[in-house]
């Protein structure tokens, strides 16, 4: 399979199409690579999206938020909440930062006194 078909060298991941697919619907498109066979494509969290999150009225629950955040933003693989129990431990705090970050919290430089 090539690139194009399998950019993310990974059977059965997400092929180019899909990907640009991604691009149009949602604008970046990210990839983290946890290990060689462990790879997550995900996209920025949009603030009605956030607002939505905090207003669950569980904002408290640290975890339950965290989770939200990643089933809402992981384009690939689909992330199953009866799953996530499963997944290794630092996984979706690690992929929330990472979703964050692309989300514009916190800041990527130091800001400038004009």
């Amino acid at each position: 399979m090539s690139d194009q078909e399998n950019p993310l060298g990974i059977v059965g991941g997400p092929t180019q199409v899909q990907i640009d697919e991604w691009k149009v619907k949602f604008g970046d498109v990210f990839v983290a690579k946890f290990s060689a066979e462990e790879k997550y494509v995900y996209r920025p969290l949009r603030r009605f999206e956030y607002k939505q999150i905090l207003s669950v009225g569980q904002q408290d629950n640290k975890a339950f938020a965290e989770e939200k955040v990643v089933q809402m933003c992981s384009l690939w693989p689909v992330v199953d909440p009866t799953k996530i129990s499963t997944y290794k431990a630092g996984t979706v705090s690690t992929l929330v930062e990472l979703i964050m970050a692309a989300s514009n919290f916190g800041i990527s430089e130091e800001p400038v006194k004009l």
